[in-house]
């Protein structure tokens, strides 16, 4: 993780005066992350403060060290003591900045979590997280606004609800270090991702994604549902590459298969792999993609006696997508494309609608609890099919009295439940 030395020498270089204009705007922008790192900043430019944090970091007698240095050098060439003087007290400086920062980060106090006061602003539950590659996460409410992060080659930044990532030249690492962005109930997020392409995250959704596009391919990782428009054409250290673009589906929790892959090449598209749906599903509404069902291991036959045990597999499968249409892989691996899908019923949550046509009670239930963070009680078996449209900011008392004038169910909200009923 370079954010803690990068920082930390570009404090350096500002007391000295040597900052650039990027490294000053990259330090202003660190400042303005919290109170924490502008209080951080302030004590660090107090002689007082940081020769007190040096000697409690290594326990040493300033004053006596440099006694021991000048005796080092003769009287008439004392211009290499101040050169090696000045090389030492940069380095414990640096040593300085980066104990106090790993001290703040282990603490906790998180950025974005609390107000000024200390206080919890709003529960964290409800709150999108990223999740730096440190570890750390930042909770990404209303409140956080501006530059979040140093990462490797990238400078993370909110804006609204969007988390935006442009290309820096702070430190290198020898390996690439990945963010992830995840969703609550009740709350969607747009992530502009390294290369420009930009991804929108549904409710109880992630995404994981390196933050610097390297080797041959762009590839993310991703639960829940997410909509994608592909940058085509990205440039990469000042040269437009077209590389594939890969989204990994693992299968969700608790379910067989071994998920999907999809290929693009410049497109917009939605996935949604909600664990509590029967299938992974890629609609396609520009451009072209590839589905490929990794080969899957579906079960195990017991060997009878005397014979070798033989082992079920679905072999692999892709299909390659045109405009409109959508692919499905079910828990066995099976892949399945439906050449004429609703696309417009895909693409609702991004309209910020619910559009059903001849939809299940069970799937429609299953986005109002997700929408709404309601628990969803079955008083008794139902069943039925609805088609109807109606805003996602709409209350959701209007939205089940929608469904109850079309017939055939009833609802009770109770607290945070909703009781159906025929």
């Amino acid at each position: 993780m370079a954010t803690y030395k990068h920082i930390a020498k570009l404090i350096v270089k500002h007391r000295k005066n040597t900052l650039s204009e990027q490294e000053k705007e990259e330090l202003e922008t660190w400042r303005n992350l919290s109170i924490d790192n502008q209080l951080l900043f302030n004590r660090l430019n107090d002689k007082e403060y940081v020769s007190e944090k040096l000697e409690e970091l290594y326990s040493v007698n300033l004053n006596e060290e440099w006694g021991k240095i000048r005796q080092m050098f003769p009287r008439k060439n004392r211009q290499p003591i101040i050169r090696y003087a000045a090389i030492v007290a940069g380095l414990l400086f640096v040593g300085t900045v980066v104990f106090m920062m790993t001290r703040k980060s282990d603490g906790t106090k998180i950025a974005g979590t609390q107000d000024q006061a200390g206080n919890n602003v709003v529960t964290n539950k409800y709150k999108v997280q990223l999740k730096l590659a440190n570890g750390r996460i930042v909770y990404l409410d209303s409140s956080v606004s501006g530059h979040i992060a140093l990462q490797y080659k990238s400078v993370v930044y909110k804006q609204g609800d969007v988390l935006r990532y442009e290309w820096s030249t702070g430190d290198a690492q020898p390996e690439v270090e990945y963010n992830t962005v995840t969703t609550p109930r009740t709350k969607t997020f747009a992530v502009e991702l390294p290369d420009g392409s930009k991804a929108w995250l549904n409710a109880s959704s992630s995404i994981t994604y390196p933050t610097a596009f390297l080797g041959n391919e762009r590839k993310v990782q991703i639960t829940g549902e997410v909509y994608f428009e592909v940058n085509p054409l990205p440039v990469f250290f000042g040269e437009q590459k077209k590389l594939p673009f890969i989204v990994s589906v693992d299968p969700p929790a608790g379910r067989k298969g071994n998920g999907a892959r999809i290929e693009v090449m410049g497109t917009h598209f939605n996935v949604n792999a909600y664990a509590e749906e029967p299938a992974i599903k890629t609609t396609l509404f520009e451009g072209k993609v590839k589905i490929v069902n990794r080969e899957s291991e579906t079960g195990s036959q017991k060997p009878e006696a005397g014979k070798e045990q033989t082992t079920i597999q679905q072999a692999e499968q892709s299909a390659i997508l045109a405009p409109g249409q959508q692919a499905e892989v079910n828990d066995a691996g099976k892949l399945e494309v439906i050449k004429y899908a609703n696309v417009q019923e895909a693409l609702a949550w991004h309209k910020d609608m619910f559009i059903f046509n001849d939809a299940d009670i069970k799937q429609i239930m299953q986005q109002i609890a997700r929408q709404y963070d309601y628990e969803i009680v079955y008083d008794e078996p139902v069943d039925g099919h609805f088609t109807f449209e109606v805003s996602r900011q709409a209350e959701i008392s209007k939205v089940l009295e929608t469904l109850e004038l079309m017939g055939g169910i009833h609802f009770k909200i109770r607290e945070k439940k909703v009781i159906v009923s025929r």
